[in-house]
């Protein structure tokens, strides 16, 4: 319980956070706070290259954000719709499957009848 506790105050404590600093605003305000996070993070990014032996990628632009955004989002979309246009049909074959299921284990065995040696 009290796990449950610490990990809905994280979660709580995150989402008033991203409301407070205007994440869910307009788009232009969240590409603001963006551009701010990769300002801020700079200098320890640079740090971090130094201390790390291989090379970090680039941060993604805000121009490549939106379009990975667009793109899974419509992705997420099709799916579901896909999802929803094929439910008749798969519902129609698991109800065939469990019907064919239930009325095979209904049916009784043939008694096995033993030969006399």
């Amino acid at each position: 319980m009290l796990k449950f506790g610490v990990k809905s105050v994280l979660l709580g404590s995150a989402v008033y956070y991203t409301i407070d600093k205007g994440v869910w605003k307009d788009s232009a305000t969240t590409a603001a706070i963006y551009d701010e996070l990769e300002k801020g993070m700079s200098p320890y990014v640079g740090e971090l290259k130094s201390q790390v032996p291989y090379e970090l990628p680039a941060l993604p632009s805000n121009d490549r954000i939106s379009y990975l955004f667009k793109y899974y989002w419509n992705c997420g979309v099709k799916a579901t719709f896909r999802f929803l246009v094929e439910l008749p049909t798969h519902t129609s074959n698991a109800a065939f499957k469990t019907y064919d299921f239930i009325s095979s284990s209904l049916e009784t065995p043939e008694p096995h009848q033993e030969k006399d040696k």
